[in-house]
């Protein structure tokens, strides 16, 4: 008899409850009502399992209602931590009911009814046992346990044959079936969820990914605008200081040409860097960037459009063009955050010059009602990092412990405007 998994050698001896997979989360609702409804089920269960078992075997006969009562309840106590554990003891216990079964008796087996009927209390408790087992089973693997279920659904029905003949047979093996349709199933239904929430999770990421190298591109090229500017005015002054200064000897006009050249240089080096970080399809900005002599008007169109700001903003003096449009670009994102996030809330703005930094922080409060939902990615915070982190300095967000949010960002000022 092969050992391998799907084999009966390895549902019946050599399988762990390791080699299945973990259980799917099937329950949406509140923890305390799925565990009353399971409590009351099983309760049930075990009430009309054990007055079925005792009315047949009699009073005399105890000790044998409480072994099959503990075999048959166990195992949808165990089938959520140890499915394979709890297959097993249901089998066992199958294997006991059916015998107990064929002990001479004065009353019918569960009684006139129900021993017409397939369903009877020592098939109950295994049925669910076995479609979560099989729902767990990796493909191919629970060919051992479907074959267990149907050798013991023919025991049921030939145990009843004196009784009711082939009936019982013939149901009993369209419930088992049944149930392991059902598993199978269930097992397929789950691996198609796991797929699907490892595609939406590796999608998150691509995105993520796109998102932060398309910031880190449309830095770049905002850096570029900056440094471009800069690097054009020094070329520009030194080719023409010979002619504005007055006396310039020929080795300073030399020099002058050479560091002309070499600002030249450098700017067609930054375009080449932005040209391969730029996305194909983008522009080129040819526009002034934005820093903190615009940000009064940034505040004033967010106030238009329904937000309560309340704003003290420091002035720009001294603060390199590049941290002002970070600083711009920063604002914005949380701005934009608050007004998706926390609609009605009102919103702090504080942007601090400091001798080593620039201080700036957007506090929202609570939101007087439920956000929209929004089709973003959610990349707004991480762009905000991303860019303090090329820059340096420092970056906390997070919600408050009254249920806004804050943005404290830190933003180091390492040269002159």
């Amino acid at each position: 008899m092969e050992t391998s998994g799907g084999s009966l050698g390895w549902a019946l001896v050599t399988g762990r409850d390791g080699d299945l997979e973990p259980p799917s989360a099937w329950w949406r609702g509140p923890g305390w009502v799925k565990t009353v409804l399971v409590a009351s089920a099983l309760t049930v269960l075990m009430v009309l399992t054990y007055g079925s078992w005792a009315r047949y075997l009699g009073d005399q006969s105890l000790p044998l209602v409480f072994f099959l009562l503990i075999v048959q309840i166990v195992p949808p106590l165990l089938v959520v931590r140890s499915p394979l554990t709890a297959v097993r003891v249901a089998a066992a216990g199958m294997i006991c009911a059916i015998i107990a079964t064929l002990f001479p008796a004065p009353h019918p087996p569960f009684g006139a009814t129900l021993s017409e009927w397939p369903l009877q209390f020592h098939v109950l408790p295994y049925l669910p046992v076995l479609a979560l087992a099989l729902a767990r089973t990796k493909p191919g693997q629970g060919r051992g346990i479907s074959i267990i279920a149907v050798l013991l659904a023919v025991g049921v029905g030939l145990a009843q044959l004196p009784r009711s003949g082939t009936k019982t047979l013939v149901l009993s093996l369209i419930v088992v079936g049944g149930t392991v349709l059902a598993g199978y199933g269930m097992q397929q239904r789950r691996r198609a969820l796991a797929q699907a929430d490892a595609a939406e999770r590796a999608t998150v990421e691509e995105r993520a990914k796109r998102a932060t190298l398309q910031e880190r591109a449309q830095i770049a090229r905002e850096l570029h605008d900056i440094i471009g500017h800069h690097l054009s005015l020094i070329a520009l002054r030194t080719d023409s200081a010979r002619y504005r200064v007055a006396d310039v000897s020929e080795a300073a006009a030399e020099e002058f040409r050479a560091l002309g050249a070499a600002a030249r240089e450098a700017l067609d080096e930054a375009r080449r860097l932005v040209g391969v970080l730029r996305d194909n399809d983008a522009e080129p900005e040819h526009e002034p960037q934005p820093g903190l002599a615009d940000v009064p008007a940034l505040i004033d169109g967010c106030r238009a459009s329904g937000i309560e700001i309340r704003s003290r903003i420091s002035s720009g003096e001294g603060v390199p063009a590049m941290i002002e449009l970070a600083a711009y670009r920063i604002l914005q994102e949380a701005l934009s955050n608050a007004a998706r996030h926390s609609p009605g809330a009102a919103v702090d703005v504080e942007v601090r010059h400091e001798p080593d930094g620039l201080v700036i922080r957007v506090e929202n409060g609570t939101p007087s009602r439920e956000a929209a939902p929004s089709a973003g990615d959610g990349t707004g915070l991480a762009g905000i990092a991303e860019r303090v982190t090329l820059i340096g300095g420092s970056c906390e967000t997070g919600p408050r412990a009254d249920g806004g949010f804050l943005v404290a960002v830190t933003l180091e000022l390492t040269g002159e405007a």
